[in-house]
């Protein structure tokens, strides 16, 4: 198993967010994590980075424990994360914020033009306003170069942590594409988190449902549940 989560409580200042989390990713694997705003999907997706505080349990990474190890060496390891509020420094062009996610590598073979090309084969739009400064480009444009930042590193594993919320339809369907060749092209494990269920349903391989911190469900039949109602029907919370 590539990422496992288990039996994991976090906390923000003394107060329990998450609870007795069990979860797991595989390779090229699709999978979802659903859940209102508040239910703990950030903290989760925090608890894998070294963001959040782990009271018990673990995070396990191909096999290896890394509940205690900072964010740098998981990012190392292989684990790229796209948060929800982007972390874009608005003076830095597309193209530098991109980058940054190479400065300081352990690998000084790193072709960067070689890798930035990868993420234009993604997002071949991305081209047009690489060297604009990032403080400058609409919400879409800015997503696309938070995803690509966290690809560019060539992670094992990439968490997208509500990657669809306020952009255009549009824009969501260029960036549902991308997660398929994500996957299916360069290998790389996807875990996304959203509060619509018909936001991921048709793209995961498996899907989790979080509720006050907790894992109150799991299916591997999402594509066919039909909206947020059927959901809560199915796994009995409506």
């Amino acid at each position: 198993m590539l990422l496992e989560l288990e039996g994991l409580d976090a906390s923000i200042e003394g107060i329990t967010v998450l609870r007795e989390i069990d979860l797991a990713v595989d390779e090229t694997e699709v999978v979802g994590i659903i859940g209102r705003n508040g239910a703990g999907k950030t903290s989760t997706f925090k608890s894998v980075m070294g963001l959040q505080h782990v009271q018990r349990g673990s995070v396990s990474f191909r096999g290896e424990d890394i509940t205690v190890y900072p964010t740098h060496e998981r990012k190392r390891l292989g684990i790229g994360f796209a948060p929800e509020d982007r972390r874009l420094i608005s003076k830095l062009t597309a193209r530098e914020n991109i980058e940054m996610a190479l400065w300081g590598s352990d690998d000084d073979g790193i072709d960067i033009d070689d890798r930035l090309e990868v993420v234009l084969d993604i997002f071949p739009a991305m081209e047009r306003f690489l060297d604009q400064p990032a403080g400058k480009l609409s919400g879409g444009q800015q997503q696309m170069v938070t995803v690509s930042r966290a690809l560019v590193a060539e992670p094992e594993l990439v968490l997208l942590d509500e990657p669809f919320e306020g952009l255009a339809p549009s824009i969501k369907q260029d960036l549902t594409e991308s997660i398929s060749v994500i996957r299916d092209e360069l290998g790389i494990a996807v875990f996304v988190a959203e509060s619509q269920i018909n936001q991921v349903k048709d793209f995961v391989d498996r899907l989790y449902v979080i509720e006050r911190g907790e894992i109150i469900a799991e299916t591997d039949v999402a594509g066919e549940i039909t909206d947020d109602e059927e959901l809560m029907q199915i796994i009995g919370g409506g």
